[in-house]
């Protein structure tokens, strides 16, 4: 190292470890979320689907990019400064280019899969033909740059051997232009995750804080974006000749951090089940979603009968979420009353039926008992429960 004295104090110096605490870190929260994530659709009752299939990849792949930051810390020596690996075991810069081979592979994967769940739900809960269009655009596009990266990253050099061993003969090409352009893609398709929600949250006919929630709820998963943004400034201001045990801590850390943020996003998105037995557990129900009362309405004679019609929303949900359009809002489950003139079979005993059903308001939702008339026997209850 050129212009700098090599002191025991200086050769003594270890970052290492902060790669070790972010991929422990790392490890224990998108373990929790992956579990939260499985057991909030256990408790939605939800049929499982292709991103249940790929949330397992994802979270392998984190682990991976996680082992790998550790192994390289234990073997290669990162964290520690060039001199301090060339002194003790020179076998460690071989072992720490490897690792960093090892990193080039997997982080496409450990980013893209997250990201598509993301996008899978985007396609479950909106169906306005745009949203689909702009939706299945990104799809493609993250596994295209997914595919095209892992492979580029594979063969960058020939030898793949050449990539920690450069006293063999080999060649490769331009990886610095290689890894910048990869965060154009990355990043762009985050935007678009970010913006896509945006127009149809809006335009639901329900209360403003709904909205809002609605909204939190949806830009949790741009999340990575920031992550993604950092990790790109941390490369460009990362040279790759100077000091490259120690100076590549920090690019290892991103590597890590930014697939974790966008896995936990991805998780998140699911967990509505869980914010709702959570907040009955610690009695905050009625504030949250809804509260439960009975109510029983009783029935006279009428000149006239008229039937009601009650009618559940056919949804189609993900972990909790429910298909929206912008026309109405179908969060939850609601009743319609449709009626219709009938003869009254006279008078006579009322037969009275108890009915358990459930609607939600914006703020309350009252589970009514609605003691309704036999259609056969007397004349029905008509209105809307409350």
């Amino acid at each position: 190292m050129s212009g700098t004295t090599v002191t025991p104090e200086y050769l003594a110096e270890d970052i290492g470890p902060s790669i070790i605490a972010t991929a422990s870190l790392t490890i224990a929260f998108t373990t929790v979320f992956v579990a939260l994530r499985y057991y909030a659709r256990h408790l939605s009752q939800t049929r499982f689907g292709v991103e249940d299939v790929i949330i397992p990849f994802a979270w392998l792949a984190e682990v991976g990019l996680c082992i790998i930051g550790i192994v390289m810390v234990k073997r290669a020596g990162t964290g520690r400064h060039v001199e301090y690996v060339l002194k003790t075991h020179p076998e460690g810069v071989i072992s720490h280019y490897k690792g960093l081979f090892a990193n080039q592979l997997v982080h496409p994967l450990a980013v893209a899969l997250p990201k598509i769940v993301i996008v899978i739900l985007f396609l479950r809960v909106f169906n306005q033909k745009w949203e689909r269009r702009a939706a299945w655009i990104t799809l493609w596009l993250m596994l295209g740059t997914l595919i095209s990266y892992s492979v580029a990253s594979m063969f960058q050099c020939r030898p793949i051997s050449y990539n920690w061993d450069q006293s063999i003969p080999g060649k490769c090409f331009n990886f610095d232009l290689l890894a910048n352009s990869s965060s154009v893609p990355n990043i762009l398709t985050d935007l678009i995750v970010l913006v896509l929600p945006i127009r149809t949250v809006i335009g639901l006919k329900v209360s403003t804080s709904r909205k809002i929630g609605l909204m939190l709820i949806f830009l949790t998963g741009s999340v990575g974006i920031v992550a993604s943004v950092i990790r790109t400034i941390v490369f460009v201001c990362t040279d790759p000749l100077l000091d490259i045990t120690f100076n590549y801590v920090a690019l290892v850390n991103w590597t890590i951090i930014e697939p974790g943020m966008y896995l936990l996003a991805a998780c998140a998105l699911s967990f509505k089940p869980l914010w709702r037995m959570l907040s009955k557990f610690i009695g905050l129900y009625a504030l949250c979603t809804h509260t439960k009362s009975s109510a029983t309405i009783t029935t006279l004679p009428m000149p006239a009968q008229e039937s009601i019609h009650l009618e559940t929303l056919k949804t189609a949900s993900s972990g909790g979420f429910t298909k929206l359009s912008s026309g109405r809002d179908t969060i939850d489950e609601e009743l319609e009353v449709e009626t219709a003139a009938v003869k009254p079979p006279g008078p006579g005993i009322t037969v009275m039926r108890t009915v358990e059903t459930m609607e939600e308001f914006p703020y309350a939702t009252r589970a009514s008992n609605v003691a309704v008339a036999d259609p056969t026997e007397s004349p029905r209850a008509v209105g809307r429960a409350i």
